[in-house]
Formats: C-alpha cells, sequence, structure tokens
C-alpha cells in the first residue's frame, strides 16, 4: 500500500468502531433517560440532537474520505470467509422469524394499507433469507440467482418503513421511527450494492461507504433497540424480531467491510493491481506523455 493512502485508510478503519460505540452509547443514554413511547418524544432532545449531527457529520467526512481513497477499492470478492458464513446463516434465521412475527402481528385495528404491508415484508424477508441459505453452501460471487436474491431484502427496506408510517399506533415524527426509516432505507442500498457485486458490476468504492454506513446505522438502530425491550418491558417498535434482524444485518455487513478491507490490503499494491487488469492511475500521465511525445 502506498504510503500517502496508509494513514487516511488507517483512519478509515478506526472511525468506524469509534463512530458505532459513539453513537450507539448516545443513542441508549437517550432512550433510557427520558424517552416516552406513549407520545414518541424524548423529554431532553440534547443527546439525540448530538447523536443525528454526528450521524450526519460522519455520512459527509466518510464520503469525502472514501472518494480520496476510491483508487484502493479494487478487489475481487470472495463470500467463503468464517464469519460471513456464520453472520449469514444468523441473518436468514432472523429474517425468517422477522418475516412470520410481522405478518402472523397484525392486530384487528391495523389500517388496511399497513396490513398489506406488513404481510409483503414479511414475505420479503423470508424469501431474502434464502439468499443466505444459498450462500452457506455455495459462496461464489457472481451469479445472477445471487443478485436476485438480493432484491428482497432492498425491497424490504422500502416496504417495511411504509409500514412503519402507515401503523396507527406510531408518530411519523418519532425519533425511534425515524431511526428505523434512515436505518432500512441505507439497509436497502447495501443490498442493492451485493447485486451489482453478484453481477460483476460493482463500484467497490461506492459499496465500501454504503457498507461502513450500514455497519454504522443497523449497530445505532439494533442495540439501543434490544437494551430498552427488557429494561422497559416492551419492544420499542413493536416487534423485537426486527431488531434481532437488523442486528443480524449488522454482522453481516460488519463481515463483509472486514472482508474488503482484508483483501485491500492485499490487492492495493501496483503489482496486483497490474495483475488484475486495472491500470495504475499513477502511470497514466506518464502513458499520456508518452504518447504525445510519439505524435
Amino acid at each position: 500500500m502506498k504510503k500517502r493512502a496508509l494513514r487516511p485508510h488507517l483512519l478509515y478503519l478506526i472511525s468506524v468502531p469509534i463512530v458505532a460505540v459513539s453513537t450507539v452509547t448516545l443513542r441508549t443514554i437517550a432512550l433510557l433517560g427520558g424517552y416516552d413511547a406513549a407520545i414518541g418524544r424524548y423529554d431532553s432532545q440534547v443527546l439525540a440532537l448530538i447523536n443525528g449531527l454526528l450521524l450526519l457529520a460522519v455520512v459527509g467526512a466518510l464520503a469525502i474520505l472514501t472518494h480520496e481513497l476510491r483508487e484502493m477499492f479494487v478487489i475481487k470478492p470472495s463470500y467463503r470467509d468464517l464469519p460471513t458464513l456464520f453472520s449469514g446463516a444468523f441473518t436468514a434465521v432472523a429474517l425468517i422469524l422477522f418475516g412470520i412475527t410481522l405478518a402472523v402481528g397484525i392486530s384487528d385495528g391495523t389500517v388496511r394499507h399497513a396490513a398489506v404491508l406488513a404481510v409483503f415484508s414479511g414475505l420479503m424477508a423470508i424469501v431474502g433469507a434464502v439468499l443466505f441459505i444459498l450462500r452457506a453452501f455455495d459462496g461464489a460471487a457472481q451469479g445472477g440467482r445471487f443478485a436476485l436474491l438480493n432484491l428482497p431484502i432492498a425491497v424490504l427496506g422500502v416496504s417495511y418503513p411504509l409500514y412503519l408510517t402507515l401503523r396507527g399506533d406510531l408518530r411519523i415524527a418519532d425519533p425511534a421511527v425515524i431511526m428505523a426509516t434512515v436505518t432500512w432505507v441505507v439497509i436497502a442500498f447495501f443490498f442493492l450494492g451485493e447485486a451489482r457485486v453478484a453481477l460483476n458490476r460493482a463500484m467497490w468504492a461506492l459499496h465500501t461507504y454504503i457498507t461502513v454506513l450500514t455497519v454504522i446505522f443497523t449497530a445505532t438502530l439494533a442495540l439501543p433497540n434490544l437494551i430498552y425491550h427488557p429494561i422497559n418491558g416492551t419492544a420499542l417498535l413493536g416487534n423485537s424480531e426486527q431488531d434481532f434482524a437488523v442486528l443480524a444485518i449488522f454482522l453481516y455487513a460488519l463481515s463483509r467491510l472486514c472482508a474488503i478491507f482484508r483483501t485491500v490490503m492485499h490487492e492495493s499494491t501496483a503489482a496486483t493491481r497490474f495483475a488484475m487488469g486495472v491500470a495504475d492511475p499513477a502511470k497514466e500521465p506518464e502513458k499520456a506523455t508518452d504518447e504525445e511525445t510519439n505524435a
């Protein structure tokens, strides 16, 4: 790895766990310290505001950092590593349970459109679990079937937030609903990126950026929710299986992030990039100069 890229690369690696721990801690304290589930409001907005500003700043800062390091993300993906295998198995189980409880947990007073979205989202979760079951037996990176099986979870990332907004017992402005909505939309983009990987059309710098955001946002949503449930006796969004599903996706995205950076560390040298058939950007100006001289 080039020395000029080493420091920002390490900063990228170090920032992810630091930000995740910070946002999880801030949101947990805010939930346990003064969240009124009946009205969907915090008694004090200070910690929630700090947490929101921190997440917003991280989204911007990591976008800039990813752009600066985009030359490094030239990767041959593999899904055969043990962290991906075990986190994928957990995700499959969590998605199936989430899908079943979401579909069967519809009450008589649920709005019709919300009920339809609940059943549809539950179906997408169960179908999406097939991806991880298949990955347990076939770790190949590319393939049309893998691309297609990523799409149900991407659709779930849109349909489930819509279901939350149409439920009659939750407020749209509820910070718990907003956090869940943003997180599931990020999850949708993550699995769309995974579909592009399966089609061998990945934009690796962008996908790495989305993967980092997925790790941070899923941790910030799932862990405080899971802590809140046993202490207060009720699930924050009425479905604790949702929190376990998001936790599973967090572990899966984290395993993929580790795999990406492990690959980057071995494939970011000029020799390896040349062997992979990728032109070294540092050589492009020299090539252009030689062509002009010959002309």
